[in-house]
């Protein structure tokens, strides 16, 4: 669509946005005298909005009509993320494709939780063409990554971390990664900037490591929709896949993407994935949402020297922990509820005198308790084995019960 790269100066027109009519934006015939492009965009393009008479409208619409003999591209995943053995017999394919190309994607987790790990290991996935459970579909992959937050040492850290984990050169990263520092950038100019080096560079995949800088704020709503309208085009056009990065909301219940950035971020993207981080220190990459198939999960983290490492071993451990510690947890609330039940039925004879009859003290138990027959006829029997005894067909409390009747 002709409205494709914002003007800059005339972003700042609150009354225009205010009154329904966006921003002006720079056509491509614009594009290409000014800057020397001759890309063609992969969509059909319009005049300027206020240029179209109703007959360019219709003919417009008619382009972009999908009838059942349109020919449409395949999704086409920058990666693919295989199941572990133990699941791969209940799904009918083995991996599954995410961060398609021409399409808008999500990666949120709360502070610290992990997410730039994930990130640096799907950036050596696509270096390597395998690590882990995870396998690229990029042959030779040209790669954007832009860190809005960070400082240069920090930044450049992700190149020296990404080749210890991948054991390339610095020249071999280079050739692949194109690495922006962009704390210094605005978010008045940082989508056309965006734009432009992604249509000069025709990256296969674009990773925005702090995608709120792009607008005021993440309740800007007119912001947040240019940004996530102009991501989609750009994707489109450009052929590639643009890979958001945004927390989470701080209370520690509440796993929704902050503000309405956030929503449209979730509700636009094609792949929405939370990476969190458990007491031990695994990172697990989850789906939370997804267009199409859900990505199995796959876990990652730090060995005693540092370097990231799979982890799947460490989450059936830490999974297997966890199904002990429940087990055992209901064991002893099984063990504790037994307890009181017997408890019940040894104080109903006491108060009775210390003998009575079966049905009597079944009747007693049931009203008590509110259990059904069987439950209450199995507390019996228990009891009869222990504090409890059958004396001429009534059941009578054993002397050591008697001596543990409680004082008042």
């Amino acid at each position: 669509m002709d409205k494709f790269i914002f003007n800059e100066n005339e972003m700042s027109s609150e009354n225009e946005t205010l009154n329904g009519a966006l921003p002006r934006l720079r056509t491509f015939a614009e594009i290409e005298a000014e800057e020397g492009c001759t890309t063609q965009p992969a969509i059909p393009q319009p005049m300027d909005d206020e240029k179209m008479t109703d007959e360019d409208i219709l003919n417009l619409w008619e382009t972009l009509r999908i009838t059942t003999k349109t020919e449409v591209p395949e999704l086409e995943p920058i990666i693919k993320v295989s199941y572990k053995e133990e699941e791969q017999e209940d799904h009918k394919e083995s991996e599954v494709g995410i961060f398609t190309r021409r399409d808008i994607h999500g990666i949120k987790a709360k502070q610290k939780a992990g997410k730039t790990t994930v990130l640096k290991v799907i950036l050596a996935v696509l270096l390597l063409g395998k690590m882990f459970r995870l396998t690229s579909c990029l042959k030779n992959p040209k790669i954007f990554w832009l860190d809005t937050e960070q400082q240069a040492s920090d930044v450049k850290q992700i190149l020296t971390d990404v080749g210890k984990l991948t054991g390339l050169t610095d020249s071999e990263i280079d050739e692949h990664v194109n690495l922006y520092q962009l704390r210094s950038r605005t978010c008045k100019t940082l989508l056309r900037e965006l734009i432009v080096n992604v249509k000069a560079h025709r990256p296969d995949v674009v990773f925005i490591d702090g995608v709120v800088e792009f607008v005021e704020s993440f309740n800007d709503e007119i912001m947040s929709h240019d940004l996530i309208k102009g991501q989609k085009i750009l994707a489109n056009d450009c052929n590639c896949a643009i890979i958001n990065v945004l927390h989470e909301n701080k209370s520690a219940e509440d796993e929704n993407m902050r503000g309405h950035l956030g929503t449209m971020l979730s509700q636009a993207a094609s792949t929405v994935i939370q990476c969190v981080k458990s007491d031990s220190g695994t990172i697990t990459a989850k789906n939370s949402e997804a267009r199409h198939a859900p990505m199995p999960e796959w876990s990652v983290m730090y060995d005693q020297n540092g370097c990231i490492v799979d982890a799947d071993e460490q989450v059936r451990k830490e999974n297997y922990q966890k199904q002990m510690e429940k087990k055992e947890r209901q064991q002893a609330e099984k063990e504790e509820r037994n307890r009181e039940r017997k408890d019940a039925a040894v104080q109903i004879v006491r108060n009775n005198g210390g003998s009575m009859l079966r049905k009597d003290l079944k009747q007693e138990l049931k009203a008590k308790l509110k259990l059904g027959d069987s439950s209450v006829q199995e507390i019996i029997r228990v009891c009869l084995e222990s504090e409890l005894k059958m004396v001429d067909g009534r059941i009578c409390l054993l002397p050591s019960a008697s001596q543990n009747e409680p004082t008042t």
